[in-house]
């Protein structure tokens, strides 16, 4: 017999691998997919100067500095005062401390900026995050894919004023081409004590996005003269106070300094312009003057000036000062190609497909790691009471993936009941009626794993128009991540266009409430809390989308592309009708049309995708089943019977 301390030891190596493989495994179940920017260098008939309105108050800044926290494990060496008084003694107006994961201030403090460093993962993919309303506690310890960094960016941007990327050059926790493609931060460390991430930087503004440049010490211990005043900001405000220094940061109404302790750099005395030309002075005569554009070139330099002057030519899209003399080098920010006032990529769409599996599949993989290390008949009881549970959470969990896949390019389903034929008619032409209820079966291979269900209720008036209401409702989850969500769509069935989208979504730990407004004669769309964005003229959302694409003819061989979705970058979609044939689902036996949607994606609904759905062979297209074929198993959609709601 087995003595009773090697079992208890086997027992504690097997709960440890079980936490080692959720570690590395379970976030990625909550990672999802998006539809990454392309590089869209700047463009615009005028030129945004961050320095137009620049006053003569300027903040000596450091933003980045660790102080004694957590245990002793973070190596800050000092308490938050001694920190601060450090940077005071040495004439800093704003001596931020920025402790990985703890906000050093009271709520509710504006004397002093909230801030806190996020990650802690070995690769030092980290980001500073300004202005910090909450602190965001996932993260990735062991490695980050480019979808990671893109979610946690996703979710620093929605808890902060202004989210940052620092020293991208350790351990590079951050590719050049990688940063370039990321979207949902504010600014960028372009120097610290480390190193200079000028060239993530070029690469950055180069791709189109117009992320300013912040520099810090990134001490950890102020008794260091090499790690204290010898990186700094000079922000453009008229106090130090966390509002006008945050808003000013926003602006890009600041340089970076990299000098000595004793502050006796230069300073920025104007940045002006004449037509294309940019003419950049400062308070004495520079060693060196550079001015950097596309790609990280430079285009000219001059030496022993305190001005130098440039103009644009038709290939640059955005040119930056870099100056030195013998108490530093200043780092400006970008002048830019702008009709107005530019605004960082935002966090990007998502692509709901891609998400489903990508998730499903980090959850499946998980599941099975636990499997494996799981031994023994108690062991396999309790993993199968698990499972049972597991299922049941994963069946509504599901239920949100199911319906993400009928997004814009896929389209949805209805079945008429008897109930439902008799319901009022909203035009004579169109494939659907008010009090349609309808509900879908999701399966992971023979499997089970989600439901959902949509309704038409109506009719309703919004801006004088007659319009009926498409809500989507979604209840579930999976352990530590539950979901509940609501989509509605408020659709004008004669002009065939969306004029409100409402998302009211509970994942997990994040809730987002979003609102849009469309006006199709004016092109534009409001989304609640955003500028005004430019939309297609006949805009369609998440939800009138699929109806709009059961109105379709669909005839064998034909291909059908349309720019309808509200999100102009996302069109077109093109749908390709395959065949007809008779297929049998849990709501009954029906004559269907096949088709392939392919969407804008690189998702199995791309162009080499293996996707089809079936539609009733009808007037009506209702959406009867839909087969994906993945890598590791396939995924299918099928309509069962329902019920009217009235």
């Amino acid at each position: 017999m087995m003595p009773s301390w090697l079992r208890a030891g086997r027992r504690a190596a097997q709960v440890l691998a079980m936490l080692v493989v959720t570690t590395l495994v379970l976030p990625y179940a909550f990672v999802p997919a998006y539809v990454a920017h392309g590089a869209t260098p700047f463009s615009g008939s005028t030129l945004f100067n961050p320095y137009a309105h620049i006053g003569t108050r300027w903040q000596r800044a450091n933003f980045h500095a660790h102080s004694r926290a957590w245990g002793g494990l973070t190596s800050g060496h000092q308490s938050v005062d001694a920190v601060r008084a450090a940077y005071t003694a040495r004439g800093y107006d704003v001596a931020g401390v920025s402790n990985y994961h703890l906000i050093a201030r009271a709520i509710g403090d504006t004397s002093v900026v909230p801030i806190y460093e996020h990650g802690y993962s070995i690769r030092k993919t980290h980001q500073l995050v300004i202005g910090a309303r909450e602190v965001t506690a996932i993260d990735f310890p062991l490695w980050q894919t480019t979808r990671a960094k893109q979610f946690l960016l996703a979710q620093l941007h929605d808890t902060a004023a202004l989210t940052t990327v620092v020293h991208p050059y350790l351990r590079t926790g951050y590719g050049i081409g990688e940063l370039a493609s990321l979207s949902g931060f504010d600014l960028l460390e372009v120097r610290s004590h480390w190193n200079d991430a000028s060239r993530w930087w070029d690469a950055v503004l180069t791709a189109g996005n117009p992320v300013w440049a912040i520099g810090n010490d990134d001490s950890h211990d102020v008794r260091n003269p090499r790690a204290i005043g010898v990186v700094w900001t000079m922000v453009n405000a008229a106090t130090s106070r966390a509002p006008q220094v945050i808003d000013a940061l926003r602006q890009g109404a600041m340089y970076v300094v990299a000098g000595s302790d004793s502050g006796s750099a230069a300073r920025l005395t104007s940045v002006a312009l004449s037509g294309d030309t940019i003419v950049t002075t400062f308070d004495r005569t520079m060693r060196s003057i550079e001015v950097i554009t596309d790609g990280g070139i430079v285009r000219t330099q001059v030496s022993d000036r305190s001005t130098v002057r440039y103009a644009l030519t038709p290939d640059d899209h955005y040119a930056r000062v870099v100056a030195t003399d013998a108490g530093g080098t200043l780092y400006l920010n970008p002048v830019i190609r702008s009709s107005g006032r530019p605004a960082p990529w935002a966090v990007p769409v998502l692509r709901p497909l891609a998400s489903l599996l990508f998730r499903l599949g980090a959850f499946v993989l998980w599941l099975a790691a636990i499997a494996m290390l799981v031994r023994g008949s108690v062991a396999r009881r309790r993993s199968q009471r698990r499972a049972r549970l597991l299922q049941r959470r994963t069946t509504r969990a599901a239920a949100l993936l199911s319906m993400l896949l009928l997004s814009p390019g896929s389209a949805t389903a209805q079945s008429l009941t008897p109930a439902q034929a008799q319901a009022p008619a909203l035009q004579a032409a169109l494939p659907f009626r008010i009090g349609d209820y309808h509900e879908y079966d999701l399966k992971f291979g023979a499997i089970t794993v989600g439901s959902g269900s949509l309704s038409v209720s109506g009719p309703d008036t919004l801006r004088g128009r007659e319009v009926v209401r498409l809500r989507y409702e979604i209840t579930g989850g999976i352990p530590f991540f539950r979901v509940h969500d609501v989509m509605e769509s408020w659709f004008d069935t004669a002009a065939m266009h969306s004029l409100r989208f409402t998302q009211e979504l509970n994942e997990g730990p994040k809730h987002y409430h979003r609102h849009f407004d469309f006006y199709p004669d004016e092109k534009i769309v409001l989304e609640r809390g955003k500028p005004r964005a430019a939309t297609v003229a006949s805009p369609l959302d998440e939800a009138s989308f699929i109806f709009y694409v059961r109105t379709l003819r669909m005839a064998v061989g034909e291909t059908l592309s349309f720019s309808r979705y509200f999100r102009v970058d996302a069109n077109p979609v093109t749908i390709q009708v395959l065949r007809r044939e008779t297929i049998t689902v849990p709501a009954g036996t029906f004559n269907a049309v096949v088709v392939r949607p392919i969407i804008r994606t690189s998702g199995i609904f791309s162009k080499g995708g293996q996707a089809e759905l079936w539609f009733t062979d009808d007037a009506v297209h209702t959406l009867i089943q839909m087969k994906a074929k993945l890598s590791f198993g396939s995924l299918s959609l099928y309509l069962r019977p329902s019920r009217n709601r009235h």
